[in-house]
């Protein structure tokens, strides 16, 4: 396994722009040996038959496997614990890529000018950390796992720590490997699952985490005061969002992404697609075809982009969920994560299950025309 950074520059010719590698290198097994979450393709959703033995290596075996593709990477902003001012002096040090998914349960934090292993610490969960996810500011973190609790995390910024906990946080134990160069700061634990915890999305200008656990449960809480708003799932039977009690019956949730407005989607089990208030309402819901592993919304429009196992990039209005149009990459195998550049021509990245990276543009040309996800 390795880790490589790449450059996407405009250029003058035909071709709008140009791509290519900039640094690579390889993890080393003693420090970076990834877990089932990653490199099996398995179906961590399904749920086992009634009639199937109790196997403790099968057990062991279904208890690993995770999600794929973007729910086990972000980039995070470190400014510095001890830094006085609140931006670095030479922002492309900051940028750190967290990563989770590892056998020794922990998350890996490599700077990601050198690639170099920063730090690798697990949060005082007790288990495999089995999602991860990073704010729009790229200072807060949440992890899921499976002890059933989401982790906030604040990445190498104390003076936000001590501003959102009153000074009541706790330094997350180091895990067994790496330097301790950068620190990061458990400010909550979020309560309110009973499975373990799948997925997890959150919106820092919304103030608002998403979390979904294998039992259906989606729970809603607040990011800087750790408090619990409320839990949602989806009927087994009626297919309809219902406030959670003890003992309901969900769909297990796969994905989750949260938009700006006040919205987020969820991807169940079951292949279907939910956009639900995060006051509970339901706004619409379609069938997704396929098992997805991305899923990401723009932020500059109403759009959500989902990728899976047939190989096509989908974009739908996020609105009514209709289809506005598919990007066909299957000949590069599954699609295994999607992200969009920052910049004001906006390209779709799109990861296959063959290695290849594919960058998607709406027009083949450097006329300046509105990008498709803008």
């Amino acid at each position: 396994f390795s880790l490589c950074t790449y450059k996407l520059h405009h250029a003058r010719g035909a071709v709008p722009f140009y791509f290519k590698n900039e640094k690579a290198r390889g993890l080393e097994s003693k420090n970076a040996s990834l877990s089932h979450n990653i490199i099996q393709d398995e179906n961590y959703l399904e749920r086992p038959n009634a009639d199937e033995t109790d196997d403790t290596e099968n057990s062991e075996m279904k208890r690993r496997q995770g999600p794929m593709g973007n729910a086990s990477f972000a980039i995070a902003l470190g400014v510095g614990s001890s830094s006085s001012s609140s931006s670095s002096s030479d922002p492309s040090h900051s940028h750190l890529l967290m990563s989770c998914g590892y056998f020794d349960d922990c998350v890996k934090i490599h700077a990601l000018d050198s690639l170099q292993l920063q730090g690798s610490q697990n949060g005082g969960h007790r288990g495999h950390i089995n999602c991860l996810a990073v704010g729009d500011g790229g200072e807060m973190m949440v992890t899921g796992g499976d002890d059933a609790t989401c982790r906030v995390w604040v990445v190498d910024h104390e003076a936000l720590a001590v501003a959102i906990t009153d000074g009541n946080f706790n330094l997350s134990p180091p895990g067994k490997e790496g330097p301790e160069e950068t620190r990061c700061f458990v400010a909550h634990v979020l309560l309110g699952h009973v499975a373990p915890v799948c997925c997890v999305a959150l919106s820092t200008k919304l103030d608002v985490v998403i979390s979904g656990s294998r039992d259906g449960t989606v729970c809603v809480h607040n990011i800087r005061s750790g408090r619990f708003v409320r839990a949602l799932h989806v009927d087994a039977e009626t297919k309809e969002v219902r406030e959670s009690h003890a003992g309901h019956e969900g769909i297990p949730v796969a994905k989750l992404a949260v938009h700006a407005d006040g919205s987020f989607v969820a991807h169940l089990g079951d292949g279907s697609l939910y956009v639900v208030s995060v006051n509970g309402r339901e706004l619409c819901r379609a069938r997704a075809g396929e098992r997805l592993n991305a899923m990401i919304i723009c932020p500059r429009s109403e759009t959500l982009i989902t990728g899976g196992e047939t190989g096509n990039a989908r974009i739908w209005r996020l609105h009514d969920l209709g289809l506005r149009c598919t990007v066909d990459v299957k000949r590069h195998g599954a699609i295994t994560s999607l992200a969009l550049t920052p910049i004001a021509s906006q390209f779709l990245c799109i990861g296959s299950s063959n290695g290849l990276l594919s960058i998607v543009s709406r027009k083949n040309d450097s006329s300046g025309a509105s990008s498709l996800f803008s």
